[in-house]
């Protein structure tokens, strides 16, 4: 990078001030992480849009990285492009200050003094970022994620103040009194995700309703759009990219069990990419980009896609429906115009990459619905 596009960036780019970071601290932005030294106080050159930003404490006795912590941001042109974040050693996490104009402006004015102990956006990642991110919204990213605004990727309890009692002083005469013993812990609900729920079973209906419900979701996606998302079909895809990244950068592990259960939903539905078939293109790209980092990562390991009730790849499952259903519905002429073209075409390149990628292979029609054929004997 040549120093006038530098200067451009430094001038344009969004600044994450972090204050007060803990001694050898892992911190790290979208695609990249460092091991930030004594000097560090945040991130410069960032360009506008939404963003992932984790980071992990280092013990002081055993030197390991304690469990992940991780906070979304979004910085907006022209006045929102400078964020304060600052170490709290009481709660032991980055608490976001509220600046006013004034100090917005003072801030601002101060990147020059700054900008060596700032480190620079990964720029060569961006693009990277982008194919992950790219429906993402932040109002939409507020509904979901903790009330506190916060991710740890363990839970975090409420411990009650501990009181002591004469029984504690004595031997416990059974495992039951010793269980009794032990401090009452529940989940703090300001750290608990409000991921959207995904019905796994269905409601009691009649037996013709209760088929149609099956094989096509689409009524239950369409509530959900409305209920979660003012109607917006891109709503899911957010909830669906957000979930990956959670997981995949947050090490949050009940976002890769969101993020199954929104991809079963989406491909199960038959009448959706009829009505909106540049939704699923969308949808499909969003896969491509998502699978190919976990083909990429040491997370690459199958068994991440097992569903645990049905003990079956519940990736391979769910586009193997989709594609099955497409098409059917193709073979019948129900899909016409250019955007449904699209949709085929986009499904023909999925299928290969996943060949190519996984070694998987489609059929038109899943195996376990194939009609069994019987070779009779001529005598």
């Amino acid at each position: 990078m040549n120093a006038d596009r530098a200067r451009q960036l430094f001038e344009s780019g969004g600044i994450l001030l972090v204050l007060d970071v803990p001694k050898e601290m892992e911190f790290g932005i979208d695609m990249y992480s460092w091991q930030v030294g004594a000097n560090f106080q945040g991130i410069k050159m960032i360009p506008p849009g939404v963003h992932h930003c984790y980071y992990s404490e280092r013990d002081t006795l055993t030197k390991e990285l304690c469990n992940r912590q991780s906070f979304f941001i979004e910085l907006k042109q022209p006045n929102e492009m400078l964020i304060l974040m600052r170490w709290s050693t009481t709660e032991n996490l980055f608490q976001r200050q509220q600046l006013t104009p004034d100090e917005y402006e003072t801030r601002r004015n101060q990147r020059y003094e700054l900008d060596r102990f700032l480190g620079q956006y990964p720029l060569d990642t961006y693009r990277q970022w982008l194919a992950l991110s790219n429906h993402l919204r932040y109002d939409f990213i507020e509904k979901l994620i903790p009330i506190n605004g916060y991710i740890c990727s363990a839970e975090v309890f409420d411990i009650p103040k501990h009181t002591k009692r004469t029984e504690e002083f004595s031997e416990p005469t059974s495992l039951s009194e010793a269980e009794s013993r032990l401090p009452k812990m529940t989940l703090n609900a300001e750290f608990a995700f409000r991921f959207t729920v995904i019905e796994k079973k269905m409601n009691l209906c009649s037996g013709s309703d209760l088929t149609q419900s099956k094989l096509d979701r689409t009524n239950e996606l369409e509530k959900i759009i409305s209920e979660r998302f003012d109607t917006n079909i891109y709503g899911i895809l957010c909830e669906l990219q957000l979930s990956f990244i959670v997981f995949f950068l947050g090490h949050y592990y009940d976002g890769l069990e969101q993020w199954k259960c929104l991809l079963q939903l989406i491909c199960s539905c038959q009448k959706a990419f009829c009505r909106w078939p540049m939704f699923y293109v969308d949808f499909l790209q969003t896969m491509y980009f998502q699978l190919k980092e976990f083909s990429n990562d040491s997370l690459g390991d199958e068994s991440l896609f097992v569903d645990v009730d049905q003990q079956a790849n519940a990736i391979y499952k769910s586009l193997e429906n989709l594609f099955a259903n497409v098409s059917a519905f193709n073979d019948n002429q129900q899909m016409e115009g250019n955007d449904s073209e699209k949709l085929i075409e986009r499904c023909a390149k999925m299928k290969q990459f996943l060949n190519e990628t996984y070694n998987w292979a489609f059929d038109d029609e899943p195996e376990d619905e194939k009609p069994v054929i019987v070779e009779l004997n001529n005598e």
